[in-house]
């Protein structure tokens, strides 16, 4: 028995090794603000995502893939530079990555490939974010299909990188939904959540099923799909409790890969982010090593699911501007059992700086009172407490891995010259929503309205 599983091991090696020599397509799906926990393959009680979950079967399955920051653009900026969100600039949503910063495009077009995008962008500057071909129909609602298709026709002959971006299941969901309401499921972290909403998300959920299956079908269409790396994920959890989070609700997101042939189906625990996705790409393409990223190929994985590949990977959260724009930085590090998190500007720290006599900055009461359970540091065993409900931060059992956790956290945020410090300033950063502005989702206090004197722009301050 040991003899054969050494056999499968060493053949399914020897046939990646062979596919990477012909360069294979990548075709890479991404959803938008679908949770994890919201698919059949992932443990969801229904039958919602039939074409996931038929999929899962066929590729191998990551438990523990992490984006950084669970917003749409520091995500996506992420996955398409293989930089953590404050190293390559777009860490503030609606922001910018820094000029000069390299992406996929940059790693695959010297190999031959053809990289571009279709679907819903959410990234820039256009200087930085290229494409070979760029799609006419970007950030429309539906994926055009018919330049799906085209795109297929025009380069089947030649190796492609292609990123489809769906705009589901991402709201606004419709007000008078398909889906019965008394058939969703409420999570444990959902505090009075709409059972109206998440029907309205689940239709979006069924679209999107069905924009995947249409893809898969145009890839058999075309005979594409043996030679192609298919990855399917979603950007990060959904705007109920998960997104603009760091817990694993938020970062922690669905990711399948499938090699029809090459890849044996199953299931991973090997701690990944989507700052790896870059340099597996370039390594399954037969390139050299890239530079520059902070993330590491996991093509190894594909080999061997039970090996081990990073040792921690990271969260990063900017409230300032978001919609509900509002001063709560956060930052985390977790050990694919441990997740600690450290809050900048909580109540816990106003109180203690009014016990010193320091004056309160009023945006930062506002932004601390909005998290009134929110305590500075956090701790959760994500092993036996997945949805992250019990925080262990004060339990004196675990004062080691929580120094440890904290030491390492507040080294990588020095290393990727992050401007948060503990204990220091927390300054007010330029963007699309100004925490003195009124706006559509927020409601700045009448007195305080045009208070702040100074904006700073984000990327001088992680230079």
């Amino acid at each position: 028995m040991k003899t054969g599983r050494i056999f499968l091991v060493t053949a399914m090696a020897a046939g990646l090794a062979q596919a990477a020599a012909s360069k294979p397509n990548f075709v890479f799906f991404l959803s938008d603000d679908q949770l994890k926990a919201d698919y059949g393959c992932y443990g969801l009680p229904l039958d919602l995502t039939p074409t996931t979950d038929q999929l899962a079967k066929q590729g191998l399955v990551f438990e523990k893939m992490f984006t950084a920051e669970p917003i749409c653009a520091p995500s996506r900026a992420m996955l398409f530079t293989g930089q953590y969100p404050v190293r390559n600039g777009l860490f503030v949503q609606h922001t910018a990555s820094r000029a000069g910063t390299k992406t996929v495009y940059d790693a695959l077009t010297p190999l031959g490939y053809d990289v571009s995008l279709i679907g819903k962008v959410h990234v820039k500057p256009n200087s930085v974010f290229r494409w070979s071909s760029p799609a006419t129909k970007q950030n429309i609602k539906a994926l055009p299909m018919e330049d799906v298709d085209a795109y297929f026709a025009k380069n089947k002959e030649k190796p492609f990188c292609l990123f489809l971006t769906s705009h589901y299941p991402h709201g606004p969901y419709p007000a008078k939904p398909k889906f019965p309401q008394d058939q969703v499921v409420v999570h444990p972290f959902m505090k009075g959540g709409s059972k109206n909403g998440l029907a309205g998300y689940y239709d979006h959920i069924s679209k999107k099923e069905k924009e995947l299956a249409q893809v898969l079908q145009l890839l058999e269409k075309y005979k594409l799909d043996e030679n192609t790396v298919f990855v399917y994920s979603s950007d990060h959890g959904n705007g109920m409790g998960a997104k603009y989070t760091v817990y694993d609700r938020g970062l922690n997101v669905p990711f399948i890969v499938r090699w029809l042939g090459r890849i044996k189906p199953g299931r991973t625990k090997a701690l990944s982010s989507y700052a790896d996705v870059v340099p597996t790409f370039v390594e399954l393409a037969g390139g050299e090593p890239v530079d520059g990223v902070d993330g590491k190929s996991f093509a190894s994985i594909l080999k061997n699911p039970e090996e081990k590949h990073q040792k921690y990977v990271y969260g990063v959260m900017t409230q300032q501007g978001v919609w509900g724009t509002h001063v709560f930085p956060r930052r985390s590090v977790h050990n694919g059992r441990f997740h600690y998190i450290y809050n900048f500007n909580t109540l816990e720290k106003i109180a203690r700086d009014e016990s010193k006599n320091k004056t309160i900055d009023p945006f930062h009461r506002i932004g601390a009172e909005m998290h009134p359970e929110v305590t500075e540091e956090e701790l959760y065993d994500t092993d036996s407490d997945p949805w992250e409900l019990n925080n262990l931060a004060s339990n004196p059992s675990l004062v080691k891995i929580k120094s440890e956790l904290k030491g390492e956290l507040f080294q990588w945020m020095e290393s990727q010259n992050d401007f948060l410090t503990e204990g220091g300033e927390i300054p007010y950063l330029k963007s699309k929503h100004p925490v003195d502005q009124s706006s559509e989702k927020y409601t700045c206090p009448p007195e305080l309205e045009g208070a702040i004197k100074t904006y700073l722009d984000p990327h001088n301050l992680t230079e």
